[in-house]
């Protein structure tokens, strides 16, 4: 159980009065929530793996900008909401992230607090001391600058999820593209769409 009288979902969306589960990259439909502002704080911009990477350094949260520009790109001209949630339904450990926190079921929200730049509100919660940032080509300790992670990403999520995955590694990490497209092969993946089919073996 978790007790303490909120947690916290962030959003893109705002006005929410019920948050439903929806799947994501684990494949249930889950909502997921956050025990502290920060945390979910940094799910207010597009701050997927491939643009700004999230997690935590000790027991601080962090965001990593894998590229110059990553930043601004997830974080800035962009507004959201963080939603208040009472934690009656969620649980803890599900995923491998131990921040997530997820529910199985709707749950109703409680309060809404709106965010009208969502860059500058990152930035306060870094100066206050609550969240940190790490710009290009910084790296969090015990984080490699080497990409290797980008890599098995791309390899993992093409066979999971889908050629769009190739898309986004071209588009934001195109100095791996080879390494990915060279994993792949390795693994016996049969290219399909038109795109990459030239890839084939």
């Amino acid at each position: 159980m978790i007790n303490q009288k909120y947690v916290y979902h962030s959003s893109k969306v705002r006005g929410l009065k019920v948050l439903e589960p929806r799947p994501s990259t684990h494949k249930t439909a889950w909502v997921y929530a956050a025990k502290d502002i920060p945390t979910a704080a940094m799910y207010l911009g597009d701050n997927f793996d491939f643009i700004c990477q999230t997690g935590f350094l000790g027991n601080k949260p962090y965001i990593w900008e894998r590229f110059r520009g990553a930043f601004d790109l997830g974080y800035k001209n962009k507004k959201g909401s963080i939603y208040y949630l009472k934690p009656d339904s969620f649980k803890e450990n599900m995923t491998s992230f131990t921040s997530e926190i997820v529910s199985e079921v709707p749950v109703k929200v409680e309060k809404e607090e709106i965010i009208d730049d969502v860059k500058e509100y990152v930035l306060n919660l870094e100066k206050q001391g609550k969240l940190l940032i790490f710009m290009f080509p910084n790296a969090p300790n015990g984080k490699s600058s080497n990409k290797e992670d980008i890599v098995e990403r791309g390899i993992n999520w093409t066979l999971d999820f889908g050629e769009g995955t190739l898309e986004q590694i071209q588009k934001y990490h195109p100095d791996v593209l080879d390494r990915v497209i060279e994993g792949l092969q390795k693994k016996g993946y049969v290219f399909k769409t038109e795109e990459w089919v030239k890839y084939n073996k």
